[in-house]
């Protein structure tokens, strides 16, 4: 094929590949799997560059996206130059990468098997594959190769895989698990090359095991899509229940579904995300391991899964939050068990995405103060219980503690919802949120007509709010303000919106979107805060935060501007992937994907911004409705009495 005609791929419509620069791709280019138990990111090129197994928190088996040489991945791409396109099966997470050549078009299909029975139970070593893979013939013939380096423990064992019997699979005795990888064709080596034609397919599969134990036959093409049939079944039930019905629908079903996959079936945990140590800043310091359940994100990723009607996920948390201890105060952050997070070291094996070091695992904000959990947790109970749910003496028992928590709490500095590590300040955000935990706390207890002290709870509750309306709003700049005191603006003031800590008519409000709007906005961006002006601990520039940005939008709806909350959500829009995934952040001058990826922080605000805009959109047709209504009536003349005809006398 000479190099004219390569260039009509991209007239045939499928895209010719962005070559890796210094061997990683953009995050935007990777598609992710899961089973809601762990997760893999699959490259445009066809490569697994991420995946930990048997679950999120496990060390990594594929773990390139950190390291382009010691990392690992799995990649099966088409030999010959090609073009591809990465979409997911309509309303699933199964990924499908297209492949076209000069000789023909592929397709790779990557799925995480999961059904109603496997999603609860829990990720341990067994012999059904965790991850598939089907390579389809469209037409012509695509001749692939097929490219296995596994590197565990984040790059830091060698491969455990040796070609034996068809098969590349061994045991890794630093995790205790054997890996196997076999297809409907024998493997013949870590490298190998195969040939599909229109119409035929070769399957792929990884099991987990036991140390020992490996799958005993050899299994066929029909085999795998029974795989992919049941997944997609599972996705197609699941999505079904999603009550939103408004223009951005796509958007919020991948966004709904990118949440499930963050979800941990077996306990009901959510990670924050499924990878770590992805640069807030390529180069920087900012890197961060978000294996994790944060109570916070956690409560907002509930509050989103809610507003959509998913009310199985919340019911999932509330057993698992009702294990958790409340005897010395709230973590900030746990494992899917409910035990607190790994304490945080560092990997210097691995070069880290781009160059971006150090790579963590780990996460030392586990010790940290962040009194805002404490609203986060309460505001997601009220959804809960005004959603039927129900409220158990003992989990009464721990809201309750929550609630003292907070009261006894919300004076002090602490860390904030960014996780700071600096000094500690008096944060406005954590003080309203120590107020939003006291206020759910009584509507819950009114609900439900459940024990409380009700007197001082009043008390209390009053008391922090003159506190942040004295101390947390800026007259001078017509803000609420990063800290008590404070000069800084923080765009967490914005939640205060969705809150309800105001009337949306307040005007100290819509004075705090525009002051924010102002000070952070770059176009439909927004940063948390100028990284110059707060002393966060680290000495380095940031994205701007894609969760920030749709809380201006959600603000803006919220408060009754629905024109410009939709112009900026349909902007903010336009930085998503391809797939419609969204990361933490965003590089304000080239728009490109920052931090840890897919990130549940980001689609829920997506969702919460779509449902509120939706809302408003609806309450201004109704008022529209009614204000015609109105003057249809006053342009109607005036009836007039029937006039009697008078009867003749024949």
């Amino acid at each position: 094929m000479t190099a004219p005609e390569a260039l009509d791929i991209a007239a045939l419509g499928v895209e010719p590949l962005q070559r890796r620069r210094g061997g990683y791709l953009p995050l935007s280019d990777y598609g992710a799997i899961g089973d809601c138990r762990s997760m893999a990111l699959v490259g445009a090129d066809g490569s697994i560059d991420w995946c930990c197994l048997p679950r999120f928190d496990s060390p990594s088996f594929f773990a390139r996206i950190l390291d382009r040489e010691r990392g690992g991945f799995w990649q099966i791409a088409p030999v010959d130059p090609y073009g591809s396109r990465q979409a997911y099966s309509d309303k699933t997470n199964v990924l499908r990468t297209i492949f076209r050549t000069g000789d023909g078009l592929g397709i790779v299909t990557d799925l995480m098997p999961v059904d109603e029975h496997d999603v609860m139970q829990h990720a341990r070593p067994h012999r059904h594959p965790r991850i598939v893979r089907l390579v389809t013939g469209l037409a012509g013939a695509v001749t692939f190769e097929q490219t296995i380096d596994a590197r565990p423990d984040y790059g830091r064992s060698e491969t455990p895989l040796r070609v034996e019997g068809g098969r590349a699979h061994g045991d890794n005795p630093v995790d205790g698990h054997h890996y196997c990888i076999g297809g409907t064709i024998p493997i013949t080596g870590l490298r190998q090359r195969f040939t599909v034609h229109a119409g035929n397919t070769v399957a792929f599969s990884l099991t987990v095991n036991r140390m020992g134990k490996c799958p005993s036959t050899q299994e066929d093409v029909e085999t795998h899509r029974n795989f992919l049939r049941q997944t997609q079944n599972y996705w197609w039930r699941w999505i079904r229940a999603c009550t939103y019905d408004g223009p951005y629908q796509e958007h919020v079903w991948r966004s709904a579904l990118a949440l499930k996959l963050v979800t941990y079936g077996p306990t009901g945990a959510i990670v924050a995300a499924p990878t770590t140590s992805l640069p807030e800043w390529i180069g920087g310091p900012r890197n961060w391991d978000y294996r994790f359940t944060w109570l916070r994100d956690a409560s907002f990723t509930l509050y989103s899964l809610f507003q959509l009607g998913f009310a199985d996920e919340a019911r999932d948390f509330m057993h698992w939050l009702t294990h958790l201890s409340f005897d010395k105060g709230l973590k900030i952050l746990y494992d899917l068990d409910g035990r607190g997070a790994a304490p945080e070291v560092e990997i210097e094996d691995l070069e880290g995405y781009w160059h971006s070091r150090p790579v963590r695992i780990g996460n030392g904000a586990v010790d940290q103060r962040q009194i805002d959990i404490y609203g986060e947790l309460l505001d997601s109970a009220l959804i809960y219980v005004l959603h039927g749910g129900e409220v158990t003496k003992q989990l009464w028992h721990d809201l309750t503690e929550a609630v003292e928590f907070a009261i006894e709490a919300w004076s002090l500095p602490d860390a904030s919802l960014w996780e700071v590590r600096g000094e500690n300040l008096q944060f406005t955000y954590g003080k309203a949120m120590c107020w939003a935990a006291v206020d759910r706390g009584l509507r819950i207890a009114k609900q439900l007509d459940l024990p409380h002290d009700r007197a001082r709870w009043e008390r209390e509750k009053q008391r922090i709010h003159r506190a942040v309306m004295t101390h947390g709003y800026s007259k001078r700049l017509e803000s609420f303000t990063q800290a008590f005191g404070s000069d800084e603006l923080d765009a967490s003031a914005l939640r205060l919106v969705q809150l309800g800590f105001l009337r949306p008519t307040d005007r100290r409000l819509r004075s705090t979107i525009d002051a924010i709007d102002a000070a952070l906005s770059e176009g439909p961006l927004v940063y948390r805060y100028r990284t110059d002006l707060t002393d966060d601990g680290l000495d380095s520039p940031e994205g701007s935060f894609i969760i920030c940005a749709f809380w201006l939008a959600d603000a803006l709806a919220l408060v009754g501007e629905l024109e410009q909350a939709q112009r900026r959500f349909e902007r903010l829009l336009q930085f998503a992937s391809p797939l419609g995934l969204f990361s933490e952040e965003v590089h304000p001058r080239n728009g490109e994907l920052l931090g840890n990826y897919p990130q549940a922080f980001s689609h829920l605000a997506l969702i919460s911004a779509a449902v509120n805009i939706e809302r408003q959109r609806n309450r201004e047709l109704r008022r529209g409705v009614t204000q015609a209504q109105k003057r249809a009536r006053k342009r109607e003349p005036a009836a007039r009495p029937a006039r009697r005809r008078k009867g003749r006398v024949r």
